[in-house]
């Protein structure tokens, strides 16, 4: 079992505060819906249940940081007197959700082109 560390300014039990951070952009960000969140920023629905309802603890920088950015919000963490963080989002930018899911829609689109089959590799006696 891993080890749970604890930090003197980034403390929590349960769940890093970022999901609750996360959770409240979404749910008060026009009452988005996960699946909304996932035609908007390409992240799983199951991805954003897991975090908000589910037994994810630790979610990934990368794809906490699609979710927000891809919603119009950027990180600002405040330090508190007593040395702890507080995490939490702003508003950056103003987005029309129904066009950013098209967007999102034609950049899956143009990613989805067919990969170029490799050659076999040898498995080391000469056949392929």
């Amino acid at each position: 079992m891993a080890k749970l560390h604890i930090y003197r300014t980034y403390r929590w039990i349960d769940k890093d505060p970022i999901i609750d951070a996360v959770k409240t952009v979404v749910k008060t960000d026009e009452h988005l819906k996960n699946h909304h969140v996932h035609q908007i920023s390409g992240v799983a629905t199951a991805t954003l249940d897991n975090w908000f309802e589910g037994n994810t603890r630790r979610p990934q920088n990368s794809t906490l940081t699609a979710v927000t950015s891809a919603l119009g919000y950027v990180r600002r963490d405040t330090l508190n007197r007593d040395g702890t963080v507080s995490v939490g989002f702003v508003k950056a930018r103003d987005y029309d959700y129904a066009k950013e899911i098209e967007k999102q829609a034609d950049w899956l689109l143009k990613q989805g082109k067919p990969k170029k089959k490799r050659k076999q590799k040898s498995n080391g006696n000469g056949r392929a």
